[in-house]
């Protein structure tokens, strides 16, 4: 498999050298306008369909050795947890937010000031002296966060300022999906929570969210073809829901959809594999065709859905949608935005003027397969609007200047559809703070006809 993912990057290069509410958040004093208020998301069209259609829709962007090739890294990277032996974080990366809150307790879900107490009487219920006391592979038996701290509780920064407070709970690493392999590592004083490992990050998730696994139950998911969700909120046995990016072992498919196997708790805390069947609407043998079409479907399903920082309250920030949206097509990402702006072949566009960055971008970016990054976000390149180049991406908000001096948000906070030069006509948003400004690389996932 090693040969195989390297003969993949060398491919890549070579053909590059010729790239997270459930409570209402604190008004913000220095916001301005109102959600969603720039002439971008009154003038361009809210749907990645409507690019799809004008970039050759049904050409895929990765020849079959090439997907192929990504379904085996997808597979690798995915069944991680269940491959290792010995953790992959040292105590020292588990009690860094112990140490960081310590000092700096923020402000709780309620936006009051946290007890100064709050973060040491954590760390003594996380009873790290006999770390790493487990070491144990299981599943997602529930979606679930990951979170920094064994806590549902929320650490904020002081709310009052710009672009803090809800959704930005710094203890929410992320959302993880129902059917996600973990390696178990460490636990509770108590037993309520578990340290784990995900294919793509660590933290504490609450014990009834996860069951063990034996050695049959492994077996039997990972020797089976994996199906992907393709639609949010896919009804599944025992009131659970599946969202996209969740991603199952295919029991068979027919013309109605496919047959997928769902894990539950089972006896003994063991973990155990129940059959359901989805329609072909719902979910589909991995790896889609990755098509401009066929992304933009379920780029589609995404489209205006409510931001949250890491997957918080089951919503999606940047990068997690992003990987989400690739998921179906057996493209694995990194979870957040620096991590996947490294993801595939990269082209610097750090030395250029906004007017060369956006050159660049409409005669070197693919649509539907370049990721567009800058420090902190994420977008993907849908192709051209009026002649700018046009991104998909969740986001917060657009960086504002007020008159007296103070920062401020202009907050979209959904999935949309924008110029990198987006809120250019409100005066607030300053040049300098425009999104194509602070655009620093692409990133290649895939260039078409190879």
């Amino acid at each position: 498999m090693n040969r195989r993912l390297s003969a993949l990057v060398l491919v890549l290069f070579a053909i590059l050298a010729g790239c997270a509410p459930k409570t209402a958040p604190t008004p913000q004093p220095t916001a301005v306008r109102g959600q969603g208020e720039v002439e971008d998301l009154r003038v361009i069209p809210q749907k990645t369909m409507w690019f799809a259609e004008k970039n050759s829709p049904d050409k895929p962007l990765l020849s079959k050795e090439q997907a192929a090739m990504r379904l085996d890294e997808f597979t690798a990277s995915q069944f991680k947890p269940w491959t290792q032996e010995k953790p992959g974080y040292s105590l020292k990366s588990v009690l860094e937010p112990f140490a960081q809150y310590k000092k700096s307790p923020g402000f709780d879900e309620k936006n009051r000031p946290r007890d100064p107490a709050w973060a040491a009487n954590m760390e003594r219920e996380a009873d790290l002296r006999g770390f790493p006391r487990l070491a144990r592979q299981a599943v997602a038996v529930h979606n679930t966060s990951i979170r920094a701290m064994p806590t549902a509780g929320a650490r904020f920064n002081d709310p009052s300022q710009p672009g803090e407070g809800y959704p930005f709970d710094y203890l929410q690493h992320s959302a993880v999906h129902l059917g996600t392999p973990l390696y178990v590592f460490h636990a509770t004083r108590d037993g309520s929570w578990l340290l784990v490992e995900t294919p793509y990050t660590f933290g504490w998730i609450p014990a009834p969210d996860a069951a063990y696994v034996d050695e049959a139950f492994m077996r039997e998911f990972m020797a089976a073809p994996l199906a992907a969700v393709i639609r949010d909120n896919v009804p599944l046995p025992g009131g659970q829901a599946a969202d996209i990016g969740c991603v199952l072992p295919l029991a068979g498919k027919s013309g109605q959809g496919v047959s997928v196997l769902v894990p539950a708790p089972g006896p003994g805390g063991l973990a155990v594999l129940r059959q359901t069947t989805l329609t072909a609407q719902d979910a589909a043998p991995m790896p889609l065709a990755a098509t401009p079409r066929q992304i933009a479907q379920v780029a589609d399903r995404m489209m205006g859905q409510t931001y949250g920082w890491g997957g918080i309250d089951d919503k999606r920030d940047c990068s997690s949608m992003v990987r989400d949206l690739f998921a179906p097509f057996g493209i694995y990402l990194p979870r957040n935005s620096s991590a996947q702006a490294k993801a595939g072949p990269t082209m610097s566009l750090e030395e250029l003027t906004p007017a060369q960055k956006e050159d660049a971008i409409r005669s070197r970016a693919v649509p539907f397969a370049t990721l567009v990054w800058m420090r902190g976000h994420i977008m993907l390149y849908v192709g051209e609007f009026q002649g700018k180049p046009a991104v998909y991406h969740n986001i917060w908000g657009l960086r504002t200047l007020m008159a007296d001096g103070r920062e401020g948000r202009l907050v979209l906070g959904r999935a949309v559809i924008t110029t990198l030069r987006a809120g250019e006509e409100v005066p607030e948003v300053k040049p300098e703070r425009l999104l194509i400004n602070r655009v620093l690389a692409l990133t290649f996932l895939a260039r078409p006809g190879y």
